[in-house]
């Protein structure tokens, strides 16, 4: 089985985080609950705009199902380790970019209901 996440960098002003999460997120609702994510969010100010940068990769051959949370930190400890680990040992597939428009009656990309 090839196993799919991505890293993931988001960018507001000079603020940045980078991270590795499942699957390719795709828009803010695809990175709700990493906890790098809503750390970097609750830093924010409101009427910001986050530039989002997604690469996607495999890890194996095969199939191909979306990491798990486990996978995803133990992927997390091996780049830590060998900063090539995403270059050498996995594929890139894709790559993709968008933007979240996080405005003072939203939260994480998601408008409140009040």
């Amino acid at each position: 089985m090839a196993v799919l996440f991505s890293a993931v960098k988001l960018t507001a002003n000079n603020n940045q985080v980078e991270f590795l999460a499942s699957g390719i997120p795709r828009d803010a609702d695809d990175l709700e609950g990493w906890t790098a994510y809503e750390d970097f969010m609750d830093k924010l100010d409101s009427g910001q705009e986050i530039g989002v940068h997604v690469e996607a990769y495999l890890y194996g051959e095969g199939g191909t199902v979306k990491a798990t949370t486990e996978e995803v930190a133990y992927f997390t400890m091996r780049a830590g380790v060998d900063e090539k680990f995403l270059h050498d040992h996995c594929d890139n597939i894709e790559d993709a970019n968008f933007t979240i428009h996080l405005s003072p009656d939203e939260m994480y990309g998601v408008k409140l209901e009040l």
